[in-house]
């Protein structure tokens, strides 16, 4: 008969809870890793969550032009003040752009839906052939569209049109509650001294934050907007228009 006293009795239970907490959190660890490899796999094979079942070509192009060279994409949003609409923001000829369609792609399976646009160009196009607008389409019921995409006619292949995720789906909070967007800088813009007062009286006037559609500026320009960038009181989208459209000096 083998005897052990109180420490060696201690000892081997505290070896026993050890090396089960070791085989558990080695078990627990496993589980944990091939869960994020899988994870890591259907990521890189999907795309983002959200769009993975959407077809088309992907763009994160702030000016998309359509095949047809009339109408170009800025981003579409969702609107759901009257009713649940996508208003996409565009540039189109006011003349031979007449008809337009979206096409949705409704989760949570990824089906296809086309719906008519109505096109509304803005009246302020001073005399030219191309001007700002609103592609408006009314979303089909039962679907919860995450992207479009823009159409001339309700019948294509869908993989060869440009796919766009659709903005502010889920209510966020601003991060600014006062924010200016002025005209396109363009024209190697120069006007250095305009521009600060401009800002500097923004900036009294409480406003967070200034949004600036950059073409093109001078050098000396661009040193006061890093200025403004690096303080956080600018930002700026790029607006290449010019390769796109022949603009107006």
């Amino acid at each position: 008969m083998m005897h052990f006293g109180k420490r060696h009795i201690c000892a081997v239970v505290a070896c026993v809870l050890v090396f089960g907490s070791i085989l558990i959190c080695s078990q627990k660890g496993t589980h944990l890793l091939s869960n994020i490899i899988r994870k890591i796999f259907l990521q890189e094979k999907n795309g983002s969550p959200a769009g993975h079942l959407c077809r088309g070509k992907p763009t994160q192009n702030v000016i998309t032009p359509l095949k047809d060279n009339k109408t170009f994409i800025v981003a579409p949003y969702f609107d759901d003040r009257e009713s649940k609409v996508t208003r996409v923001i565009g540039i189109v000829h006011h003349e031979d752009v007449k008809e337009l369609y979206c096409w949705f792609c409704c989760q949570p399976h990824g089906e296809i839906q086309t719906t008519n646009a109505e096109i509304d160009v803005h009246s302020d196009r001073f005399g030219f052939p191309y001007g700002a607008a609103d592609i408006v389409c009314l979303e089909p019921p039962n679907c919860d569209p995450t992207h479009v995409s823009i159409h001339w006619s309700p019948h294509g292949n869908i993989d060869q049109l440009p796919r766009f995720e659709i903005k502010n789906r889920k209510a966020e909070t601003f991060s600014v509650d006062f924010t200016v967007c002025i005209s396109a800088m363009f024209g190697n813009y120069n006007n250095v001294l305009q521009f600060i007062q401009s800002v500097e009286m923004y900036k009294i006037l409480g406003v967070q934050k200034v949004v600036i559609y950059k073409n093109s500026c001078s050098q000396m320009m661009e040193k006061v907007l890093k200025f403004y960038m690096e303080e956080g009181t600018v930002e700026i989208i790029p607006w290449p228009i010019n390769s796109h459209l022949k603009v107006s000096t």
